[in-house]
């Protein structure tokens, strides 16, 4: 990875590098790679601690401990922790390139996890009831070095196979071409003021001073390389924040969950998490209870 200079735009790509022909990093420190970012390789990374929100492509989401994520190659993404600055994340990813691995993928016997990567069309989650079951294959990859190493990556292979139907499709639509490094500078800084401002009145003239653009410029940009709307990227950002609220439970009162997530009315949040989600707040704080209840 590039040393980042204080003046110059981040690298929007960062290529995963190190020892061996499938780089292992552990990430057991008080944050995640804190820019958005992509590279050429497919990474399986699996959270063992820390929870947040994820930015893939435009799709924004939650993401928790135990569950595991395979990221397809080239799709932009950032993890985001949540909590106290003083907590740990900890997390084990494995980075496969394709460009140095193809002859070792053309063995016959990885025919099934050649085929799986080739084919696989769009970034995974796999929750939390079905990726225990692979923890401590991850736990030891952090220990390992030559042929043992190597065998714990081929049972995850054989892991993620058997499991591919119980995977979420995280496909945003959005187009590769849409990024470059600029614009993932710009797209990072964005983020990052929506999520820590999600909770207040925000203004596109204010997010646009941002990355020095005009309102005008700003939407326009803001569409093209994201194909939606700032006001709809920051609806998604507070619709995501209260359900996370209304599944924690942190209150049961809807209207105290709208005013906490930036809704000025509850009209006004109940219309707009209608229309991201295709249910009313109430329907999905029932829908879960008796999900959590048939556990």
């Amino acid at each position: 990875m590039k040393t980042v200079d204080a003046k110059h735009p981040i690298e929007f790509t960062v290529p995963a590098s190190g020892v061996g022909s499938f780089y292992v990093q552990e990430d057991h420190r008080s944050n995640f790679y804190n820019h958005y970012h992509r590279h050429k390789e497919y990474q399986i990374s699996y959270i063992l601690k820390g929870r947040g929100s994820m930015l893939i492509g435009n799709l924004i989401q939650p993401f928790l401990e135990d569950e595991i994520y395979i990221l397809k190659a080239n799709d932009p993404h950032i993890f985001i922790k949540e909590g106290a600055e003083e907590e740990q994340i900890h997390a084990i990813h494995i980075f496969v390139a394709f460009d140095k691995l193809w002859s070792f993928f053309d063995l016959s016997e990885l025919q099934p996890a050649r085929d799986f990567f080739k084919n696989i069309d769009s970034s995974k989650k796999i929750e939390q009831d079905i990726s225990l079951k692979i923890k401590a294959k991850f736990q030891e990859l952090a220990k390992e070095e030559g042929i043992h190493k190597l065998m714990c990556i081929l049972e995850v292979f054989q892991f993620l196979i058997a499991h591919e139907q119980d995977m979420h499709s995280l496909y945003s639509g959005l187009p590769e071409s849409n990024f470059n490094d600029k614009v993932g500078v710009r797209i990072n800084e964005v983020l990052r003021f929506s999520l820590a401002n999600y909770d207040k009145e925000i203004s596109i003239e204010e997010v646009s001073k941002l990355i020095h653009m005009t309102p005008s410029a700003f939407c326009k940009y803001f569409k093209k390389h994201t194909m939606k709307t700032y006001v709809t990227f920051l609806n998604e950002i507070r619709i995501e924040k209260a359900c996370q609220l209304l599944i924690n439970k942190a209150t049961e009162n809807i209207s105290e969950v709208a005013y906490q997530c930036g809704f000025n009315t509850v009209v006004h949040f109940n219309r707009v998490f209608k229309s991201i989600l295709n249910t009313s707040p109430t329907e999905f704080v029932n829908r879960h209870s008796a999900q959590a209840l048939a556990k």
